[in-house]
């Protein structure tokens, strides 16, 4: 691979105790983060090492497969928490909350990584600093910006000056790996604070609508085929409403996720709470005969989860991100991949009003208001957990998306039916 400017510049100038890459998606940052590490283990100081990220999975996407690629040699698997590399012991350490400050206490560090610095809890990070102990030890660090106010920010890149820190800001045309395509479709994923953030590198505050991107092509009412698999999205509330989404999902058909159908139950306005066993009954009513993939639920929703499962359906604990589901469901909805039907009323009108919370945004947190959210909060539950990595597969491989897309809107022809067989491991 050829190195940019700001990729060498970078490695050559990260000889301080903290050293930061951080701006948008794909733009080389890591690929220059993970040389400067393999130089370090090399002639740094003696002493112990970690690699550290949100989750160990994620320091296996993130690092550890381009890392050991460079290396010339497999990377561990998953379940590795340890590794040896050039005379260092190297851990590899999740920190997804303040828990994990007790896995480090008592290290004695003489370099460390941390990848997604950003949304590493702020005393995990502290910890981390009083490790670094041998003489000459560094941090490395890579992230995405997040909001103006956050802590990484404010307390440490904005106070450069008075830190033995330096900080390095990346955007798309600093990988010069990536083809123009693709860099346009990277752009068009994302809108309003997300581009800010994930395309120019900015540290943006996030204000206003959550679903800046939300229009009338994210809208539909012309019949489709039946999907090849179904999923639930459902929010829980006892003196809150219950909602749930229906989301048809079709890797072969675009837009691959279409919401067809809304659950809406309101006790306050209706005057009456129903039981868990009364709402099961009518959340089934409501899904009549369709096969379910998954119904993904609240994970504090015990007993409606429970009045469900006697019910035989389906019920799986959703991915409780906020900030992970908003992001993908924003990232669909930008490339209209996304689309709900015009008779899901409330999803709509709760999708139109959905915004941030300026007071958290005041306080470096990204945040939507808790303000008639019910639905979006299922439509995100679905989401996130149906898809993770915020990406969908085609079923065959030797067919992109964009041969699916080109070929449906040839000759201004209407979306046409899935084209041909099966289901398949698309979640």
């Amino acid at each position: 691979m050829n190195w940019s400017e700001k990729q060498i510049l970078s490695y050559a100038q990260a000889t301080h105790r903290y050293n930061i890459w951080c701006g948008s998606v794909s733009a080389g940052k890591t690929f220059s983060c993970n040389h400067k590490f393999i130089e370090r283990l090399k002639n740094g100081p003696k002493g112990d090492v970690m690699v550290i990220g949100v989750s160990r999975p994620t320091i296996q996407r993130n690092v550890l497969n381009d890392l050991y690629q460079i290396l010339g040699f497999p990377p561990p698997t998953t379940k590795t928490n340890e590794a040896k590399l050039y005379g260092h012991n190297v851990y590899f350490v999740g920190a997804p909350d303040e828990s994990a400050m007790r896995v480090i206490q008592g290290s004695t560090l003489a370099l460390a990584y941390v990848d997604e610095a950003a949304c590493i809890p702020y005393p995990f990070w502290r910890m981390l600093e009083s490790r670094l102990r041998v003489p000459g030890a560094q941090l490395l660090a890579t992230c995405n910006p997040e909001g103006p106010a956050h802590w990484l920010k404010k307390e440490f890149i904005d106070r450069a000056g008075d830190l033995d820190l330096i900080s390095f800001n990346f955007t798309l045309d600093d990988n010069p790996s990536l083809d123009p395509a693709y860099k346009e479709s990277i752009k068009k994923s994302y809108s309003g604070m997300w581009y800010k953030r994930y395309i120019l590198g900015e540290w943006a505050a996030a204000h206003g609508l959550v679903y800046d991107s939300f229009d009338h092509l994210n809208l539909y009412d012309t019949p489709f085929p039946a999907a090849p698999t179904y999923v639930v999205g459902m929010d829980y509330g006892t003196t809150n409403a219950t909602a749930g989404v229906l989301l048809a999902i079709n890797p072969r058909q675009w837009p691959q996720i279409r919401v067809e159908e809304e659950f809406y139950y309101d006790s306050v306005k209706v005057g009456r709470s129903k039981t868990d066993a009364e709402l099961a009954d009518d959340v089934k009513d409501w899904l009549k005969y369709k096969q379910l993939a998954a119904i993904y639920i609240d994970p504090a929703a015990a007993s409606f989860k429970l009045a469900l499962r006697h019910l035989d359906l389906p019920v799986v604990d959703a991915v409780n991100d906020v900030l992970l589901g908003v992001k993908h469901t924003s990232k669909f909805m930008q490339q209209k991949n996304l689309v709900i039907h015009k008779s899901c009323s409330t999803l709509i009108e709760q999708i139109q009003s959905y915004s941030w919370d300026q007071k958290a945004a005041d306080k470096g947190e990204d945040k939507p208001s808790k303000v008639n959210d019910h639905l979006c909060d299922a439509l995100r539950y679905g989401i996130a957990s149906a898809f993770p990595q915020g990406e969908i597969s085609s079923l065959d491989d030797n067919i992109t998306i964009e041969q699916i897309k080109r070929q449906m809107y040839a000759d201004h022809a209407p979306l046409s039916p899935f084209m041909g067989g099966g289901t398949g491991g698309y979640f």
